[in-house]
């Protein structure tokens, strides 16, 4: 098992990437702090997580990822339930309302990057701080996106928060590494989540949203299908795990060749 008995936090782990991680990282012995913002969200992972047969130790946590005191309280509640940190998972994330810059209400860019970004500095922070208590390593891994290197129309507060966590990730690994804490980020592209779906835009599980979608951005992607969680969790996980111990400060697609710089 490549994570047994690693302690990890996993953000917007209720659902889309972050479920498919906690359900990956349970497989490869790993116990879990899953936090989201929706508790009913939670409530289906872990169901899928007793499931699963693995036996993995957990626990859920509800609240948001860009509150300071919340982020305390889920850092607190996991060091008191398994008494370390070994990995924390930075994927809780929104999208914006699909509409210009011109038009787009400040609160909305606000609450894009409070919750893809400022949740990353938050989390990353106690994450460290955790870590270098404990003397040194352990892992941080942020699920930034392919959006974060080309940018999109309609999608500026999105562009912008995900290419912030990949110049975090590069300038906060420098200033850790001689802890011996590796920093990476993963960037996905057109992967089958909710928020693919339409949540983050209002239009829940939409399916025709969803069709049209895929007939637009399918020609792009030379493998010739859309990804899945559990692609990008088989990263996360290899991250995560010994196997990277001299990788840090990168950004790594996963995207069926969408995204290729």
């Amino acid at each position: 098992m490549l994570l047994k008995d690693r302690v990890a936090v996993i953000t917007g782990g209720g659902r889309g990437i972050g479920r498919g991680t906690a359900l990956r990282f349970a497989a490869e012995g790993a116990k879990l702090a899953l936090v989201d913002l929706e508790q009913p969200h939670l409530d289906e992972t872990a169901r899928e997580l007793d499931a699963s047969g693995t036996g993995v130790e957990y626990i859920t946590l509800q609240g948001d990822v860009s509150s300071s005191a919340d982020v305390q309280r889920f850092f607190d509640k996991t060091i008191e339930r398994f008494g370390r940190l070994d990995i924390l998972v930075n994927n809780a994330g929104i999208g914006n309302p699909p509409v210009p810059i011109v038009n787009m209400p400040e609160e909305a860019w606000d609450r894009t990057l409070a919750v893809n970004l400022k949740s990353v500095f938050l989390c990353s922070k106690l994450a460290a701080l955790q870590f270098i208590k404990q003397g040194g390593g352990g892992r941080i891994i942020s699920v930034a996106s392919q959006a974060g290197k080309t940018g999109y129309a309609m999608l500026t507060p999105y562009c912008a928060s995900k290419a912030g966590i990949i110049l975090f990730t590069q300038a906060f690994a420098k200033e850790v590494g001689a802890h011996k804490i590796n920093v990476n980020c993963v960037c996905p592209g057109t992967i089958d989540t909710p928020l693919l779906r339409g949540a983050g835009l209002g239009l829940n599980n939409n399916p025709e949203f969803f069709k049209q979608l895929v007939g637009t951005v399918l020609p792009s992607i030379p493998l010739g299908r859309v990804g899945y969680p559990a692609d990008v969790a088989k990263t996360i996980t290899f991250l995560a795990s010994d196997d990277a111990d001299y990788m840090t400060g990168q950004a790594i697609n996963i995207s069926g060749g969408q995204e290729m710089h």
